[in-house]
């Protein structure tokens, strides 16, 4: 089963994520991260509303959302920790870090 989630955190951007990749597009550049990076979104209080994403491995990338669309974001949130999750269980169960796929 292939999964096809996309939010947009304000006008300027989209985030798409397949199950495995998790893509930026939008606010003048790209940014890719993968499951295997184990990255999270994160929605830290402040006066404004920002998302972080953050990996285990490798980069993170923060930004203002409007709002509105936190339910998006928050489902999104949600696909990619069982993405990670299910990728994590299957190290366990077979010990091979290859591509997981639901």
């Amino acid at each position: 089963m292939t999964i096809k989630i996309e939010a947009q955190p304000d006008d300027g951007c989209v985030l798409v994520f397949d199950g495995t990749v998790l893509e930026l597009f939008g606010h003048g550049d790209t940014h890719r991260f993968h499951v295997w990076q184990r990255p999270r979104l994160e929605f830290p209080q402040g006066k404004r509303p920002r998302l972080e994403i953050r990996c285990a491995v490798g980069p993170w990338l923060g930004m203002e959302y409007q709002p509105a669309r936190r339910p998006e974001l928050d489902a999104l949130a949600t696909a990619v920790d069982e993405a990670v999750a299910q990728r994590d269980a299957a190290i366990r169960t077979t010990g091979k870090s290859g591509p997981v796929y639901g």
